[in-house]
């Protein structure tokens, strides 16, 4: 079995005595994560204890940076003719500013898959591109996917791409059609109008999750010290929460009872890389806003690996709090709900796909073994010539000839079987995204964004409400690490 497979195959039925509980609701564990030794667990709030309804705010997003776009910097209003797709993109995806591109890397960082604005690109232009080489997204012009407050701004890059291509658009390159979609994303998101009609229109944007409130709870009650660590100013903040969390329990009518302490406008990551003086909040006990995380672990007695940090973001919440500060980190993926439904809807492509896939490889197998026997036979009648009687010889060219045709008719089975493979395997990755796939893997290989979850989160699940059916003081276990010939014992 595949890594590709054994990742993707329906779990079998569980027995009686085995845990029900249904995989959209589960944290899985990369490392095993022992809740008892956690004494401070952290929380960021956007797209992790506030779930803002998709696809709706992305479209918010979008039209709000393309009137700016308009408005501000003198694009052509054909910008405000362009609607808004939802499935164009997805988490983990790299832009390439410089050729107008957007990328989906392997584990490798090899570019997989691509598009130049909307148009995807073949495998010929792409290694005319980039070749086979892994690629440094550090590097000038290139923009990481990482959170989901970054997908508008992909289709947002790839129409502009498209309307400079077309001449729909004027721009001296593709990077600054970047820099400027750079510029209109971060502008919506800070100049309070996104946010004023986010908060207006709260009971539509911002669902509810009603095991939210029953999960700080039980982490409360269990003598964990909560705190949130957000980039989102106060009033934002208390407008989103106090939608969420106040009146959901008579013991904490106030959403900041909840935690023992609170930090705003945290500038994560640099958070945790500065050290800055917090200002405390009037009016607000244990709030602040700035501050680092050494003087967080100090107001909370926790440190390094006593802290757990739930957040969405790779980089800001989950790669520098492990790296710099040492914190346990689980990461919230609300993409992970679908694509587990996807999983289970197509297990049984799943299963055929590696059914397929087992006896392509015993196919070629066999060919090779047998065509290793042509060439043996054949140096064989080489070498030994005329030594050989008339009838030994006669003999030979039987067998080579015997030979030759089993080796081409298992090539052209494997042949069949590789074609259709080819068509199951597009159908299922279509099913996930038409242009991209599945969001952690590309055929066989993890995808760059899998790749980082597996090195820097403990744990990964879809929203922090699944927190409230695990032991706060229990330990979550990984799977027990193995080596290939490990997994046949």
């Amino acid at each position: 079995m595949t890594a590709w497979d054994s990742a993707f195959l329906a779990a079998p039925p569980l027995s009686e005595a085995e845990d029900r509980l249904p995989p959209a609701h589960k944290l899985f564990a990369l490392r095993t994560l022992p809740m008892g030794e956690i004494r401070a667990i952290g929380f960021d709030m956007d797209h992790t204890l506030a779930r803002y309804r998709s696809p709706e705010i992305d479209d918010l997003a979008f039209k709000k940076s393309a009137r700016l776009l308009v408005r501000d910097r003198g694009y052509s209003p054909w910008l405000l003719e362009q609607d808004y797709d939802p499935g164009f993109a997805v988490r983990g995806l790299v832009l390439d500013g410089l050729r107008g591109n957007l990328l989906k890397l392997s584990r490798e960082r090899q570019v997989v898959r691509a598009c130049h604005g909307s148009r995807p690109l073949s495998r010929p232009e792409l290694d005319a591109t980039y070749g086979r080489r892994r690629l440094s997204t550090a590097a000038k012009g290139f923009r990481n996917i990482d959170t989901l407050f970054e997908i508008p701004e992909s289709h947002l890059y790839a129409r502009l791409v498209d309307g400079l291509d077309g001449g729909h658009l004027k721009a001296e390159n593709y990077l600054q059609l970047f820099q400027d979609v750079r510029w209109a994303i971060d502008t919506a998101h800070r100049n309070g109008e996104m946010k004023a009609e986010i908060l207006e229109h709260r009971d539509f944007f911002i669902p509810r999750d009603p095991q939210l409130a029953l999960a700080l709870d039980r982490l409360k009650r269990s003598g964990k010290k909560l705190f949130l660590l957000t980039n989102s100013e106060w009033s934002f903040t208390d407008g989103v929460l106090g939608h969420l969390l106040n009146g959901q329990d008579e013991a904490r009518p106030h959403w900041v009872d909840y935690f023992d302490l609170v930090v705003v406008s945290s500038r994560k990551p640099a958070f945790f890389l500065e050290t800055p003086e917090p200002k405390p909040l009037e009016g607000h006990p244990r709030c602040f806003s700035g501050g680092h995380a050494a003087w967080l672990e100090a107001q909370l007695g926790a440190q390094g690996e006593e802290v757990l940090y739930v957040g969405d973001h790779i980089y800001g919440d989950v790669l520098r709090s492990k790296k710099n500060a040492s914190w346990r980190t689980l990461l919230l993926v609300p993409e992970l709900e679908r694509e587990l439904r996807l999983l289970e809807a197509r297990a049984a492509d799943l299963r055929e796909r590696y059914r397929l896939e087992t006896a392509r490889r015993r196919t070629l197998r066999r060919a090779s073994v047998l065509h290793d026997q042509w060439q043996r036979n054949r140096a064989r009648r080489h070498v030994l010539g005329q030594r050989l009687s008339a009838e030994a010889t006669q003999a030979l060219d039987h067998e080579a000839t015997q030979l030759a045709a089993s080796t081409e008719a298992l090539q052209r089975r494997a042949e069949a079987q590789r074609l259709e493979l080819e068509g199951l395997t597009r159908s299922v990755e279509a099913a996930f995204n038409p242009m991209w796939g599945p969001t952690f893997r590309d055929r066989d290989e993890l995808t760059r964004f899998a790749d980082q979850i597996q090195q820097f989160a403990c744990a990964y699940t879809g929203k922090v409400g699944n927190l409230y059916m695990y032991d706060p003081l229990a330990t979550v276990y990984a799977p027990l690490p193995a080596l290939p010939h490990e997994r046949r014992m």
